[in-house]
């Protein structure tokens, strides 16, 4: 989401830290229990995520600008809200134009658009691998304890490495 928030601008650097307490797996991938990666694009946007079991936000996402705040999936609240420069509380922003469905049928259809259109899909593979670098970074920065400069060049996942060498987990040697 965050490279979607930016119009998918290329990152310029990412520091992160992790932390693997527990078993927790997604598509039969080990992840990290908590996480924080704070990212500076190339068009001097910064943006910092918090992941985890506790992370203390009201909400999923909070974009916080220059001329305003926007708030998606708001915990026991709307979709969507937004407060804007000089706003007296939150809006809430009719949703009547966004298509309604299964997210997996909507990426479908867009696919589809696109290859009869010649745009790029929502979901490429430019745009996963875009993501993805920045998650590797992560695991990066906490393993190297410093900040990282993309593009990533390493090898390996610095998170299942970190976890194998014993330096972060339940099993963790001080």
């Amino acid at each position: 989401m965050f490279n979607f928030y930016n119009n998918d601008e290329p990152a310029e650097w990412v520091m992160g830290q992790i932390n693997w307490a527990e078993e927790h797996t997604a598509f039969a991938i080990q992840l990290e229990t908590d996480g924080l990666s704070y990212v500076k694009w190339k068009n001097n946007v910064h943006g910092l995520l918090v992941t985890g079991r506790a992370t203390g936000g009201g909400c999923n996402n909070r974009l916080i600008g220059t001329k305003g705040m926007i708030e998606v999936y708001v915990h026991e609240g709307p979709a969507i809200r937004v407060m804007g420069e000089g706003a007296d509380g939150w809006q809430i922003p009719s949703l009547d134009d966004v298509p309604k469905g299964d997210d997996t049928v909507l990426s479908v259809l867009n696919l589809i658009d696109c290859l009869k259109t010649g745009e790029e899909p929502e979901l490429s593979g430019r745009k996963a691998l875009q993501a993805t670098e920045l998650i590797f970074a992560t695991y990066e920065s906490s393993r190297k304890r410093a900040r990282i400069v993309l593009p990533l060049e390493i090898e390996d996942s610095p998170l299942l490495s970190m976890m194998e060498a014993g330096m972060i987990g339940p099993n963790r040697k001080d």
